[in-house]
Order: C-alpha cells, then structure tokens, then sequence
C-alpha cells in the first residue's frame, strides 16, 4: 500500500483505512485501523496517524498468552531520499528522529503503520505488572499459587562467593 507524493493536493488528504499486518513476534488479532492525516510541503510529507488494533503476545514472566491492546498516535516527516544522499555525512539532531525518507514518489504506508506497531509493543511484555512468573526450578506458574521448591538452593556458580561473604564477615 503505497501514497503517490505528488498526487497529495495542497489542502492535504485524510484517509481512514484498515490494513492487514503480518509482524514477526506478534500475532494481531485484526487488521490495524488507521487514520492519518497528510500534508505535502513541496517535496517533504508530514503525516500524523493513529493505529489501533489488538494483539496476542506472551508474557515473558509466566510465559501465558494474553491480550495487548494497541493504540499509538504517530507524528512522521517524510523527505526525497535522494536529499539526504547528497550530504555524505549529516550530524541528526532530536527532531530528525521522526524524520523517514521516501523514493520513486511513494511512502510506504503499510510499513510506516507496521513499524509504529511494533513500537508500541514492549520488549518484555507482562500480563500484569505483579506477574510472579515460574518457578526456575519445577516450572509451576507462581500465579495460580506457591510450589514446594526450596527457596535456599544456591546456585552452584555462585557457591564460592557465599564462603566468601563467611569469610568476609569473620574477619570483621
């Protein structure tokens, strides 16, 4: 899905759309909504957006799927690639981070809308913020209730420096 630049009139365009994703880590539920609104300045594109969609993710404590809600508003600047290719270096200041480039007159609008989500998502998502996890040693999900394991088990990489916490402490 594609937006001709120079087809964009003066007054700017808005488009309400549904767009298919495919995302590699997270599985949407449904296609993305999305509104934007897009306005031509000669050759620089500025597009404010909002996509809202569902997903299905992992937690990465307990390791159970749950729902993600989506929502992001996105504010982008899109410039002739070919503009910045005529400076071999180019010192990015803070506001050139929403700043893409665009080549051949099109932007694409299913990748700008896919990178936005995948945004949104956090890296280590939770079902809950006080999500106990499992338990390292028998696997049970802490959630559903506590597990009989040993909670003083030191780990044997790690053995060596009790002696020498004892040894730390005898000598004072």
């Amino acid at each position: 899905m594609h937006l001709i630049v120079s087809e964009i009139p003066e007054d700017g365009i808005e488009r309400e759309l549904k767009i298919p994703l495919s995302l590699e880590g997270i599985v949407l539920k449904e296609e993305v909504q999305v509104f934007l609104k897009i306005l031509r300045f000669g050759t620089k594109v500025h597009i404010d957006g909002c996509a809202k969609s569902g997903a299905s993710v992992v937690c990465s404590r307990c390791l159970k799927e749950f729902s993600y809600p989506i929502e992001t508003n996105f504010s982008v600047e899109y410039l002739p690639k070919k503009e910045i290719m005529q400076h071999r270096e180019h010192e990015l200041m803070p506001h050139d981070l929403n700043v893409s480039f665009y080549e051949d007159d099109a932007i694409d609008i299913k990748g700008l809308v896919g990178e936005q989500v995948l945004l949104t998502v956090p890296m280590k998502p939770l079902c809950k913020t006080d999500c106990l996890g499992i338990c390292p040693q028998c696997g049970k999900d802490l959630n559903t209730g506590s597990c009989t394991c040993s909670r003083n088990q030191i780990d044997p990489r790690l053995a060596k420096l009790k002696t020498l916490k004892e040894s730390i402490k005898k000598g004072n």
